[in-house]
């Protein structure tokens, strides 16, 4: 967060240096000194973050940092709010009024930035004392190489359709042949459970969309209901997902908000009745939730099922068949992380001199799919080394201690690795409601209202291609989850993984 928070500092110290500079007059140069500054502390940022787990002293510093590049964005907004001039260029009284004002401003300005300057000056005697080291300097041919290597990861990174899942074809055929088609009269209820990360989603996702599926039943929905459950939010949505093709959805959505809850759920069981439909209610929490929504569907006749992923084993006691996921295996592990991390070369296969360096990081990951994709997502690189993977072990096991692994450690650790572009772009997630369903385009929008995306000097790409490429880098290190595909196999909507999206968040208000 202290990356994306300077980030933010230093765009806006760059706006009103370049655009309102005749306004400055008397702190121009205060302005100039926090910028470089805040763009110098930036460098040592990495060094801080691979240290602050062993080091609460450290840890304090990165958010003494966050907290000055905050004030700084503040300081700065508030006056480029107040500093308007009226546009007349006449000498009205409205303007002899405006320049005292304007005076004043400026002079609180100048003791605002000289109040942070004294914090900065004992965050770099702070700084010495640690030891915290510059890694962020480059020279001229390093920072070619890093041009190199982004342009690289934006042509690898248009979305790879390939999942790369593993593990999951037996899951797959149990699932179908005890629970899906297994040929049944009345409604079947079949749960998918398992602790996050280990691709409960993934599988019912690959079972709705099978072509035997969507053969065997007329109309199929799939809705995700979250520990921030809306019973109302639920029905509509499958409301809007059931619709026939004329019919007014505007019109719907009007008729929904009005009536009670008890007849809306009673429209969605009237238009279930009589067909055998396939629903899954993805990620349901607790039994209240389920129960709350179990007379929506209608139990008789025509086969249906119902498809819901949980991690309570206990939360339907009626389920005619659980499934329970496993974590993977050692060969299917390492399967998975090589597809990963050499998704670009190698066909796959992992060089003789890094295999041992992966083995002991495959370790650390515990056989959960979610953590071995977004770490070999991590290790994606144009030349990969054993020098860069003994770093990267040295640098998991830092973080991680002699901790066993967790999803969200694992994620914190994805996050740390991002540009801070792509780290202010992401943390935007977390403004969206949990396991919402964000079009891509509205979310680039946002992105670019905010001032995220930067676009490059040569203007080779369009804002909203850059917008795209951020996102497509999200998605192929498991930070956003597709939830749907257009017929151009373009993303059209994603999900926020709040658990990770505000994980940044949650652990700053812990501490």
């Amino acid at each position: 967060m202290a990356e994306a928070a300077i980030f933010s500092a230093v765009k806006s110290l760059g706006v009103l240096v370049v655009e309102k500079a005749g306004f400055l007059q008397g702190v121009e140069e205060q302005v100039k000194w926090l910028k470089r500054e805040l763009k110098r502390m930036q460098c040592y940022l990495k060094d801080a973050a691979e240290k602050q787990a062993q080091n609460d002293s450290i840890r304090q510093w990165i958010s003494d940092i966050r907290e000055v590049a905050q004030d700084a964005d503040d300081v700065i907004e508030t006056f480029i709010l107040k500093f308007d001039t009226p546009r007349s260029s006449e000498w009205s009284l409205e303007r002899m009024i405006y320049i005292p004002k304007h005076l004043y401003h400026l002079n609180v300005v100048g003791k605002e930035i000289d109040s942070i300057k004294a914090k900065l000056e004992d965050i770099e005697r702070s700084r010495v004392r640690y030891g915290i080291q510059n890694l962020g300097e480059m020279t001229e041919s390093s920072r070619r190489s890093e041009v190199g290597e982004v342009e690289w990861r934006r042509r690898l990174y248009p979305w790879q359709k390939d999942e790369h899942v593993v593990g999951l074809e037996r899951d797959m055929e149990l699932l179908l042949e005890n629970a899906i088609l297994d040929g049944r009269e009345g409604l079947a209820v079949a749960t998918v459970v398992g602790m996050g990360g280990i691709g409960k989603s993934i599988l019912a996702k690959k079972v709705y969309n099978h072509s035997s599926v969507a053969k065997q039943f007329d109309i199929r929905a799939w809705v995700v209901v979250s520990s921030d459950f809306r019973p109302r939010d639920i029905i509509k949505e499958l409301m809007l997902q059931l619709l026939e093709p004329k019919e007014d959805k505007l019109k719907v959505l009007e008729i929904v908000e009005k009536l009670p809850l008890p007849s809306v759920q009673q429209m969605l069981h009237e238009r279930l009745c009589g067909k055998r439909y396939f629903i899954v209610l993805d990620d349901l929490w607790e039994n209240k939730h389920w129960e709350s929504l179990a007379t929506v569907f209608p139990v008789e006749g025509e086969g249906s099922r119902l498809l819901l992923t949980s991690r309570d084993r206990n939360i339907i006691k009626q389920a005619r068949y659980i499934h329970e996921m496993k974590l993977l295996d050692l060969d299917e592990s390492w399967k998975l992380l090589t597809k990963k991390a050499f998704i670009d070369n190698n066909e796959g296969k992992c060089p003789d001199d890094l295999y041992e360096i992966g083995r002991e990081i495959l370790k650390k990951c515990d056989g959960l799919p979610l953590a071995i994709s977004v770490v070999g997502g991590l290790l994606v690189d144009r030349s990969p080394s054993k020098n860069k993977w003994e770093n990267f072990l040295k640098e998991i096991n830092s973080h991680l201690g002699t901790r066993e692994s967790s999803v969200s450690e694992i994620l914190e650790l994805s996050y740390r690795h991002l540009s801070p572009e792509l780290k202010s772009c992401f943390l935007c997630l977390g403004f969206f409601k949990e396991d919402a369903t964000i079009r891509t385009k509205r979310l680039i929008q946002v992105w670019i209202a905010n001032g995220l995306i930067q676009q490059g000097r040569r203007g080779e790409n369009t804002i909203e291609e850059i917008g795209r490429s951020y996102l497509d880098q999200l998605i192929n290190r498991n930070m956003v989850q597709i939830m749907d595909v257009g017929k151009d196999e373009s993303v059209k909507t994603v999900t926020s993984m709040i658990f990770f999206a505000s994980y940044p968040y949650e652990k700053q208000r812990r501490k």
